[in-house]
């Protein structure tokens, strides 16, 4: 028995000492054998294919779908070239004074198309460890280059230099399209930062389109350029840089919103140069209610958001107080009502005598029209309309003209969304915050626009496009397509209207307060826009607000152009301005329509 033991332990310790054997022998064999044979699949040979610990990577595109204007030009995802630097290979790496003549050649001219020094250049190269895409010294992303730039310098050869498409979100500037909005760090439920690699933070949408169509914007994958790398960083002799992509045909999705980019940036530009510091500008598309600029002031950088500045708020989106504009809905009121007609005769002497009201003029317009109340806003008239209205008839005709309530574009089961609003942050406004119909003096300041009256300047622009359309409200529209990225159409967004329980205004009734919005510019407040290249029509008005208890106004001016053949329906609200002010209102909305015409006729 002991023998049998002794002879299983033996056997069992040949069998060992027979597979070390072996594999000493494929060990050396590998080492001094097989080491300068290339590895199947690459370049590289297995001694040096061992010194590779990974791969050094930068995102190109993030994969996120892109949004563009109604004539295809990126609003957010607009794909430009820049310059990539990626680790140089070992043998290239050069202290300054070695540096060969024609590459410093290359080199320096490589500075000035990069805008910066010599030094600063090959320091920055030949520390480099980590990819980098060359930044922009405005914004956060990569600086952009020219298609002549980004051609010379691929022709320069410049090791571990390339030019490569990059997907900018944004351009790195302030402006009026808070309706765009921004990206954050997605977070998970309870704040905790997410990562689905636990190298990447994922951006998602936080405000604006970003936001209401981020299931839609959201990628398959990133796309990435990378070369491979030895232990010490240094790029492998003979690496390509190298791009890898999800190769999905159908994503990203691209987006097109009714947008005229054009458009938006001259009236950013406009409301800038007026000296215009709070408020917005909304332009519609007076045949299809859809929205072609709206420029919300102050300006956002997308890339700079400050929660506590309140820049990123769409102020085309927030209801303020109307003042005089209102008075198109109490004379509309009025006149569904019956209890006037456009030539009533009224009489004013500058005070009304009750509820502390008085004309702005202060002087008294005399006998006059209801039509000529209109145009010159004489209080007056539209106290004594009030007082013989119902605060329910005010309150249902703004609500049949498109306000007080949500207006814009919307739709049910659509792209997977239950309900797809494009348009996020919308107000609501308000005509009574409670409703007093015994109260006449409530009435008669809600008639002037003043009291709990609130409205968007989206809400004012479509009121013009309402009474176009004899009475018919339509929903304003930013989105109108989506497509896969093969250009294949995934969804049309057709335009809708936006009727109100409270029901509609009668044509005959949107015709007389057309042709009074006329008589605001031919002999009202409106008098300067005369000399607009197009004939226009309107309402001024100017409302007086507390603002941290200080008396501030809200100027505003909304109408439409041509008068023969209206194409364009434009709502100007200049917000928190001083009482004694020039009204900017009227300046801006002339100074649109004469930009207006000019584009269109170009």
């Amino acid at each position: 028995m002991r023998n049998n033991k002794h002879r299983r332990v033996f056997s069992g310790l040949l069998i060992l000492s027979a597979a070390v054997a072996v594999l000493i022998l494929r060990l050396a064999w590998v080492q001094l054998i097989m080491k300068e044979q290339t590895v199947p699949g690459t370049k590289y040979t297995l001694a040096k294919m061992a010194e590779i610990q990974s791969e050094r990577e930068t995102v190109l595109d993030s994969g996120r779908g892109r949004l563009y204007d109604r004539k295809n030009e990126p609003l957010a995802g607009e794909t430009i070239w820049t310059a990539a630097f990626f680790p140089q290979e070992e043998m290239a790496k050069k202290s300054v004074t070695k540096v060969v003549y024609e590459e410093a050649k290359s080199m320096h001219r490589l500075a000035e198309i990069l805008d910066v020094s010599y030094e600063q250049l090959l320091n920055k190269r030949s520390s480099l460890k980590e990819p980098l895409l060359w930044p922009s010294s405005v914004g956060k992303g990569p600086l952009a280059l020219s298609q002549a730039q980004a051609e010379e310098v691929s022709a320069l050869g410049i090791d571990g230099v390339g030019v490569l498409p990059f997907a900018r979100r944004y351009e790195g500037i302030s402006s009026g399209r808070q309706w765009l909005g921004y990206l954050s760090e997605a977070t998970m439920h309870g704040g905790a930062k997410a990562s689905t690699t636990g190298l990447r933070i994922p951006m998602t949408g936080t405000d604006g389109l970003e936001k209401t169509l981020e299931p839609l914007l959201q990628g398959v994958g990133h796309t990435e350029a990378y070369v491979q790398v030895d232990a010490r960083g240094n790029r492998l002799p003979g690496s390509p840089i190298q791009v890898k992509a999800p190769g999905n045909p159908y994503f990203p999705l691209s987006l097109y919103t009714t947008i005229d980019k054009k458009l938006q940036e001259e009236i950013e530009e406009l409301a800038l140069k007026s000296g215009m510091k709070e408020g917005a500008v909304v332009v519609l598309d007076t045949r299809t209610g859809d929205i072609e600029a709206m420029v919300s002031l102050p300006f956002y950088n997308p890339e700079k958001i400050s929660p506590q500045g309140g820049e990123w708020n769409n102020r085309a989106l927030q209801a303020a107080v109307p003042g005089s504009i209102f008075k198109i809905v109490t004379a509309a009121a009025a006149l569904e009502a019956g209890v006037t007609s456009a030539d009533e005769l009224f009489y004013c002497s500058g005070q009304y005598e009750k509820y502390g009201l008085s004309c702005l003029t202060g002087k008294g317009h005399g006998a006059l029209t209801l039509a000529q109340g209109f145009a010159v806003s004489c209080n007056t008239v539209f106290a004594a309309l009030a007082e013989r209205l119902s605060g329910a008839q005010l309150q249902s005709t703004a609500l049949a003209l498109g306000l007080g309530r949500d207006i814009s574009w919307q739709a049910e089961k659509t792209l997977g969304f239950p309900l797809l609003k494009p348009l996020s942050g919308e107000q609501k406004g308000s005509i009574f915050t409670t409703l007093l119909p015994d109260d006449k003096g409530a009435r008669v300041q809600t008639a002037i626009g003043q009291r709990d009256v609130q409205v968007t300047p989206l809400q004012a622009a479509n009121l013009i496009v309402t009474l176009l359309h004899g009475g018919e409200v339509r929903a304003p529209r930013i989105l109108q397509r989506v497509t896969f990225a093969n250009g294949q159409k995934l969804e049309e967004l057709p335009g809708h209207l936006s009727p109100s329980s409270a029901g509609r205004i009668s044509e005959s009734t949107a015709r007389q307060l057309l042709s009074m919005m006329r008589k605001v510019v031919t002999e009202g407040t409106g008098t300067r826009l005369q000399s607009t290249h197009w004939p226009v029509a309107g309402k001024s008005g100017t409302a007086q607000t507390l603002v941290k208890g200080v008396a501030r106004n809200n100027q505003w001016f909304i109408g439409y152009g041509p008068v023969d053949h209206p194409r364009y329906a434009v709502s100007v609200a200049v917000e928190n301005v001083a009482p004694d002010s020039p009204h900017l209102a009227i300046k801006l909305f002339g100074q649109i329509f004469d930009l207006l015409s000019s584009s269109t006729e170009a």
